[in-house]
């Protein structure tokens, strides 16, 4: 079954599944009305008929049954939510696939232009690669996405385990459809895991504290030997004493524990889900894939510690509850064996709960390269080639246009080509093709499908100069960010890295002279460097550096072509130099000259 056809069918048996739930808990609030109806007409009896004890155990029926139609309720609605954020995933989904349009977070804010590649492959924003593969639904999943696209893997082997990976992940269509779902479900706000690091990172004030530990077990039977000693002799004054000293240390104390109370207050619900999540990891093996396997061991690990740090941080919450923060405060210090649980966990737990974080930041990730993978089941996994640096590819094509409209191209670079000058008119696909070959050499290097008849690259850096901008607010004009890029490049070349560099019409702002005699310059001290690259340009006097470097350097071009009054483009990629131009007749056709 095609993805967009499974889509489908998953809305529909979504939407079925939840009408029978809000009938089910249409029926269950009727239930429970009955059942308080019941219960206050027994307690109406209770009182009419001079409070016969009778009426009382006729009212526990009722009660009870209210308390278990009420549990029944909850676990409903809760279930309700999980099957609208499921259908909604379908449905964004769906439109994803029909329509080419993402509804999932498009990572704007990852957005940096002064980063080697992501402004010129539209890693991020709007029609951008993280919108098209983004399924996270935690803030620290989303940036931890980010950070994988903004960085290609080196080592030829973690790029076979990552496929490895992804290939199993995308077969596995419930799983990371209720992970994602179960992420989302979860709400995490900007502050609340760098408060939890905040609060990992603050000294145990309470339980190496030996007084405390002795005066929250002790004060409270001394309060109760106090209230025996009331009721026995009708003196008080040495419970109201009691009462003082346990008011007198909650006092005390309440400064420290507000400031570990308000860095972890009201997270009952991420820690739950956290633990939820960790839970469905646990439940799911592949033991033949190393990199999962690895997760999976310390998901089965977590999630129970983590169950555990959700109640404890309930439990502190209730504070706040007048009844409890004043009553049981008073009585039994409950403020203390709060903190001290509290304390206590993190004593044990405090070196493992970032790798637990950690567990389902890379289970999101790989969620949402599985997705991808899943969405696109035409695209191949690319061979790693970790002996020569080459990329040599079929039928290549750019993974953000839909398949119907996509031109694919071949490419064969390194051995002994290293570097392509690509020439061609406007709007011949030249650009394109660059950002086609660098979108899916990112994809392949970061263990994904590419889009590709076949496609075989090596461990490298990419860098790009494509899209420069000029910035008023760092008062640099276009020519020199572009320089700024150009040196940001030769930098890294120098430093011995293996580079791939896309580079599109290279030093617009200088005058056509100077920008031929640069551009060959830059070119041959490419050369001297461990690296390969492609360059778009429309000086054909460039094609020239074939003759110069005949085993290093290849000329090819995309054409153009004028027929009956009409410009037709074919956006195929050939050997040689364009001979063909449009400019002129563009600017006639549109009546500006």
């Amino acid at each position: 079954m095609s993805p967009i056809a499974n889509y489908e069918q998953q809305i529909n048996d979504y939407k079925a599944e939840i009408s029978q739930v809000q009938q089910r808990l249409s029926m269950l609030g009727w239930i429970r009305l009955l059942c308080f109806a019941g219960v206050l007409c027994c307690g109406y009896a209770f009182f009419r008929n001079n409070f016969d004890a009778i009426w009382l155990l006729a009212g526990l029926a009722p009660l009870a049954a209210f308390v278990v139609v009420l549990v029944r309720y909850l676990s409903q609605q809760e279930k309700l939510n999980l099957l609208k954020t499921l259908l909604e995933l379908n449905e964004k989904e769906w439109r994803l696939a029909a329509t080419g349009q993402s509804g999932f977070d498009d990572g704007n804010r990852f957005v940096d232009e002064q980063h080697p590649y992501t402004g010129d492959l539209d890693v991020f924003g709007q029609a951008s690669l993280y919108a098209h593969m983004n399924r996270t639904g935690t803030l620290m999943g989303a940036k931890a996405l980010a950070e994988t696209l903004k960085q290609p893997l080196m080592d030829a082997v973690q790029i076979r385990q990552q496929q490895e990976v992804v290939r199993e992940l995308a077969s596995r269509f419930k799983f990371r459809q209720l992970f994602a779902a179960h992420a989302s479900l979860i709400g995490e706000q900007p502050d609340d895991i760098p408060g939890l690091h905040k609060w990992l990172s603050m000294p145990l004030e309470f339980l190496n504290s030996k007084w405390v530990n002795i005066a929250r077990w002790l004060m409270p039977l001394l309060l109760l030997g106090g209230a025996v000693y009331y009721f026995v002799t009708d003196e008080y004054y040495l419970f109201t004493f009691f009462l003082c000293v346990n008011w007198g240390i909650l006092g005390s104390q309440i400064k420290k524990v507000n400031a570990q109370h308000q860095l972890i207050s009201n997270k009952e619900k991420i820690f739950g889900k956290l633990a939820w999540l960790l839970q469905l990891i646990s439940v799911e093996k592949a033991e033949h894939v190393a990199l999962w396997k690895t997760q999976h061991e310390q998901a089965v690990a977590a999630k129970t510690s983590l169950s555990q740090l959700a109640k404890i941080s309930s439990a502190l919450d209730q504070r706040l509850n007048l009844l409890i923060g004043v009553f049981l405060n008073s009585l039994v210090l409950y403020d203390l064996h709060c903190i001290m649980a509290l304390e206590k966990w993190k004593s044990r737990y405090k070196n493992e709960l970032p790798g637990w974080l950690d567990v389902i930041e890379k289970m999101e990730v790989w969620n949402s390269m599985a997705t991808f993978a899943y969405n696109h089941p035409e695209y191949i996994y690319p061979s790693i080639n970790e002996n020569d640096t080459q990329l040599v590819a079929t039928g290549v094509g750019h993974p953000l246009i839909p398949a119907e409209e996509c031109v694919r191209n071949d490419i064969g670079i390194g051995a002994p080509q290293q570097f392509l000058i690509i020439t061609g008119s406007n709007m011949s696909g030249k650009s394109t093709f660059l950002r086609s070959v660098g979108s899916n050499l990112l994809l392949g290097l970061r263990g994904m499908p590419v889009c590709a008849v076949s496609f075989s690259c090596s461990p490298v850096q990419i860098m790009t100069s494509m899209r420069i901008k000029d910035s008023i607010a760092r008062h640099t004009s276009y020519f020199q960010a572009e320089l700024l890029r150009l040196q940001q490049i030769v930098a890294v070349l120098k430093s011995g890295e293996q580079v791939f560099i896309l580079l599109d019409e290279i030093l617009k702002g200088t005058n056509s002279e100077d920008k031929l005699a640069g551009s060959r310059r830059l070119i041959e001290h490419f050369l001297q460097y461990h690296c390969l690259g492609m360059i778009a340009t429309h000086d054909l006097e460039l094609g020239h550096m074939e003759d110069t470097y005949p085993q290093r350097i290849r000329n090819y071009c995309f054409e153009s072509t004028i027929k009956d009054d009409q410009l037709f483009f074919d956006y195929r990629i050939r050997e040689g130099v364009a001979r063909n131009k449009n400019a002129t007749f563009l600017m006639q056709k549109m009546e500006i000259i």
